[in-house]
């Protein structure tokens, strides 16, 4: 019997399912169910009012639904959803010739790769970089945010995409993630390194990388010349490695 396939796709801090259309439409047109939702914590209100757990539970909630279903997902998370992924989604672990649902990899995109109890912040060394701000009413707010986040991207559509972003707390970019085991060491890694991204470094992706790779992980590596938006400026080209990933359960 054929195994349901579907793309769990997790959106990056600030930012909604609409900023990821591109991705989201190329990979429907490859025959693929695409699962994108708003996060609790890009919810817009201020000051704000959910964290990361509230985060990891609704995607935790949403993988239990089609993992009951017998549905196979692959999660693809950026940035944010980088941390929220790891903290979700052990228990989920499956591997792809199963019959039973679950999760058989995580592709992650310019994303952060937290071990057990890390916090955003705390991947910085404690602090955000000098380009986020916290606010008095508990949101970051970005410095120049075009140049940060979509530098390599048309004005018109860079200014588009920046309107669209919602507010995002301090106070979730600081807690840390409560789980016993982070999921990348059960399921499948995939790691795309952005390298014009001028939110996440790509030095800092290769950092993250590497430490995982010390703990006798194998991460499967691409590099693209892109910002932090891939999904903006390269869709095509996150679309190609998500179907190369497909493939490999076929070897």
């Amino acid at each position: 019997m054929a195994k349901k396939e579907a793309i769990l796709l997790i959106t990056g801090a600030w930012h909604l399912p609409k900023h990821y259309h591109k991705l989201i439409s190329g990979l429907q047109t490859k025959g693929l169910r695409v699962i994108c939702e708003r996060l609790p914590t890009n919810n817009g209100v201020v000051p704000p009012n959910a964290t990361i757990h509230d985060d990891v539970q609704f995607v935790k909630d949403i993988v239990a639904k089609e993992v009951a279903s017998g549905t196979h997902l692959t999660v693809v998370g950026h940035s944010w959803g980088g941390m929220i992924s790891s903290a979700a989604l052990t228990e989920f672990a499956v591997d792809p010739s199963s019959d039973k649902g679950g999760v058989t990899d995580i592709i992650l995109i310019a994303a952060f790769i937290p071990s057990e109890s890390d916090s955003l912040a705390g991947m910085f060394g404690g602090n955000l970089p000098p380009y986020l701000v916290s606010q008095p009413n508990d949101t970051v707010i970005w410095v120049d945010p075009i140049e940060h986040l979509y530098n390599d991207i048309a004005p018109e559509e860079a200014k588009w995409a920046d309107d669209l972003r919602v507010a995002h707390g301090h106070t979730a970019q600081y807690t840390s993630i409560e789980c016993d085991r982070v999921a990348w060491r059960d399921i499948p890694l995939t790691y795309i390194v952005c390298e014009l991204d001028q939110a996440l470094p790509a030095f800092v992706q290769d950092i993250m990388v590497s430490k995982v790779e010390e703990q006798g992980v194998k991460v499967r590596k691409y590099r693209l010349a892109a910002s932090h938006s891939p999904f903006l400026s390269i869709p095509g080209k996150l679309v190609e490695i998500v179907m190369e990933v497909l493939s490999s359960h076929q070897l």
